[in-house]
């Protein structure tokens, strides 16, 4: 007699062929931070550019953050790994998130105290070579940020949008780049051609704040997930109705949450006058949401 394997395996990321996508572009944006880092930073102790010292450090920091984003992956793709979590190794995407993040953060705050003390204390700078290679810098992080963008998640799950967290951080770190680069070739044009050589320390200072708060809606985006706060994409509410137009049903518990970036678990309590048997209420659920892990438990209303 053969029997039916039930057997239900966790790898929801590694059958997500876009976050391999995700992963390889990751990659290549990775060597081309580093080399723009490595000419930035070099010229702005050069030129003595403040705002071009503060992008090559700040692209440093990216370096590291996308690094981090990139081993994210490839531990979620473990197949080991997957084995070893309860819902497999989901969590590790917003995981390498959160840490980019916070490194977001830190590069600011660092950003923002180095441009107050060259405020305070004034250096010459060399003008023409400086905004050179920040143009340079800011062509990589737009080639970054559309490559990112080409391979960020669009496809729609129940109308709402489904965040690989983990690539998302990637995309802010070279936005905010790019972001970086602009401001510092507006501050060395202003002190070139006025003379505004404060420019250069106050657009530092103005870029540390809007990265910073970047880094803040990041953090409170993937903490949400890591923590397994309740879900954005499938409401409470929309699996209570489904049920609703039955008064013998009551429903006392129930879980939504996000597992991977495209997977979530639901877990419910359903009490029934009459039971029906928790393939029925699956089946229900499993018509209007697609939810990879469900477990449903059904008992009788009779106190």
């Amino acid at each position: 007699m053969s029997h039916t394997s039930h057997t239900h395996k966790h790898d929801y990321v590694i059958q997500d062929s876009k976050i391999g996508t995700n992963e390889k572009k990751t990659m290549f944006v990775v060597i081309l931070t580093f080399i723009t880092m490595v000419i930035e930073i070099f010229y702005g102790y050069v030129t003595g550019s403040m705002a071009l010292l503060a992008d090559g450090w700040h692209m440093a920091s990216h370096v590291g953050a996308l690094g981090i984003s990139l081993i994210a992956y490839r531990l979620a793709r473990s197949q080991r790994l997957n084995e070893k979590f309860s819902f497999g190794a989901g969590k590790l995407i917003p995981l390498g998130g959160y840490t980019s993040a916070l490194m977001l953060g830190l590069v600011a705050i660092f950003m923002g105290v180095e441009s107050f003390e060259r405020f305070l204390n004034p250096t010459k700078i060399d003008f023409s070579i400086a905004i050179w290679v920040s143009v340079l810098g800011l062509i990589v992080n737009l080639l970054s940020a559309l490559m990112l963008k080409d391979s960020h998640d669009h496809h729609h799950d129940h109308h709402e949008h489904v965040h690989d967290h983990n690539h998302q951080s990637a995309l802010v770190h070279v936005i905010a780049d790019a972001f970086t680069s602009v401001l510092a070739i507006v501050a060395l044009i202003l002190g070139k051609y006025f003379g505004w050589n404060w420019a250069d320390p106050v657009m530092g200072i103005v870029g540390s704040i809007v990265i910073l708060k970047w880094a803040y809606g990041l953090c409170k985006g993937t903490i949400w997930e890591l923590l397994d706060g309740n879900s954005k994409l499938i409401k409470k509410d929309d699996i209570i109705n489904i049920f609703s137009t039955d008064p013998n049903i009551e429903i006392t518990d129930l879980h939504i949450w996000r597992i991977a970036p495209s997977a979530h678990a639901c877990e419910i309590m359903i009490f029934n006058n009459e039971l029906k048997g928790s393939e029925f209420y699956r089946e229900k659920i499993l018509e209007k949401f697609k939810i990879e892990h469900l477990i449903v438990e059904e008992r009788n209303c009779i106190h």
